[in-house]
């Protein structure tokens, strides 16, 4: 769809899968359905994790809201920069917008918190979601459709809730979507539905139950491997097939299907850097888009690492 993307004009360097979940709340207070559940969660992550650093962005709280305050001359800014035109108010204009996008574009993990409005979200997501999802900033285009920037992969969970019946829902499916253009493609709801007319606290409970169960969903386990970020010192074009694996593990944002597709084609240091696009869409790999997309980003960075190990 676009021809041209956007780039971090206030970040330097390469951008990592980080070690953080983001939180996005827009539920209806600490004693709601939701809230209950979404606080059972993470106490067992913290439980099972307690390194674990989850940014937490209540969507109704008015400083939030003025953060995702997105507007026509946002929309000026963004046409400006993707035409290449755009003069240095334009990129402060979106500054703010980076800010966010990049929190977004880097979590390991999302957790959102939304009861069902209309069959739909409650506007506050959906402003949120108008102002991160650019291309260049949390998405890439392919021929199959936007991937996330820094590749797919990573766990959403989606916690929502709906007085009635809920027998049109436009709210789930809305969410795994935008979701996946972020790179949040391995989807676990947890939901409740016709509050109004069961008892409240057993409504609790059960939600809790399985809001709680959806933390192994997240794969916190994996979280001590220095935020992501891997170590470099040891790089070089030289390196086999099971030390390129454990980097581009620790990169982050590559599938379990896509790591054990790579070894077991004893894919190298030097096979690697050699690889073009048309070996990472060969039919024998069997790659998906998120994971090509994310490989492309990656052999840069290793190619850089390499240079730095070599000098």
């Amino acid at each position: 769809m676009f021809a041209s993307e956007l780039a971090y004009s206030a970040t330097q360097g390469e951008l990592w899968v980080g070690s953080h979940i983001l939180h996005l709340d827009a539920s209806h207070g600490e004693q709601s359905v939701i809230a209950c559940g979404a606080a059972a969660l993470f106490a067992k992550l913290s439980a099972v994790s307690p390194e674990i650093n989850v940014q937490h962005v209540f969507l109704w709280q008015t400083s939030t809201r003025s953060e995702m305050e997105y507007n026509l001359e946002h929309v000026k800014a963004k046409m400006a920069m993707l035409a290449g035109t755009a003069a240095d108010e334009h990129h402060e204009q979106f500054a703010g917008i980076e800010v966010l996008a990049k929190q977004i574009a880097t979590a390991r993990g999302l957790v959102v918190s939304a009861p069902m409005w209309n069959f739909a979200v409650p506007y506050v997501v959906k402003q949120y979601f108008d102002c991160v999802l650019h291309p260049g900033l949390t998405f890439r285009e392919s021929t199959s459709g936007p991937v996330g920037l820094l590749g797919g992969g990573r766990p959403l969970v989606v916690l929502t809730s709906s007085g009635g019946a809920a027998t049109k829902d436009y709210l789930t499916p809305w969410l795994l979507d935008v979701g996946a253009m972020a790179g949040f493609d391995r989807p676990k709801v947890v939901s409740a539905a016709s509050l109004v007319s069961r008892d409240r606290e057993t409504v609790k409970e059960a939600f809790r139950q399985q809001a709680e169960a959806a933390a192994a969903h997240l794969s916190l386990c994996q979280f001590d491997r220095s935020a992501y970020k891997p170590e470099s010192h040891e790089l070089s074009a030289s390196c086999g097939h099971e030390e390129l694996r454990s980097w581009l593990e620790s990169s982050g944002g590559l599938s379990l299907d896509c790591l054990d597709c790579l070894e077991a084609a004893h894919v190298n240091g030097e096979l690697f850097l050699a690889a073009g696009d048309a070996d990472w869409r060969d039919e024998e790999l069997g790659l998906e888009e998120a994971d090509i997309a994310r490989l492309q980003e990656l052999q840069k960075l290793f190619l850089e690492l390499v240079r730095q190990h070599d000098e």
